[in-house]
């Protein structure tokens, strides 16, 4: 799976202004969402509610997200009967790191 990504750079294309102002919106509301958290060999896995208002959040999250950092793929499962929605999150190579600092809910976080 490595080798579809070797050749695509880490790097976002967001300013420091911008990068910031995202933070402080649809990345906090996406953190802030985030029910469980599992890492993979080259990114993670992340587990949100299942209704309408998150899975558009997801959506908003992926298509600005796809636009700055197209080093990234994006996996979406919504579970049966109205359960929770996984989004799958991955890169190359240093990617996860990247993701740690971007999407991952810091620990002791509620």
């Amino acid at each position: 799976m490595n080798d579809r990504f070797d050749s695509t750079p880490i790097v976002c294309s967001l300013t420091t202004v911008d990068l910031r102002d995202r933070e402080a919106t649809l990345l906090a509301q996406f953190r802030s969402a985030i029910i469980e958290t599992e890492e993979l060999q080259e990114g993670y896995a992340f587990r949100l509610p299942g209704d309408g208002e998150w899975i558009g959040l997801i959506a908003e999250l992926i298509v600005a997200e796809r636009e700055c950092c197209p080093f990234l793929t994006f996996e979406v499962f919504a579970l049966p009967n109205m359960g929770p929605v996984i989004v799958r999150v991955i890169g190359p190579t240093g990617a996860k790191e990247f993701l740690r600092t971007v999407l991952h809910k810091p620990e002791g976080s509620t």
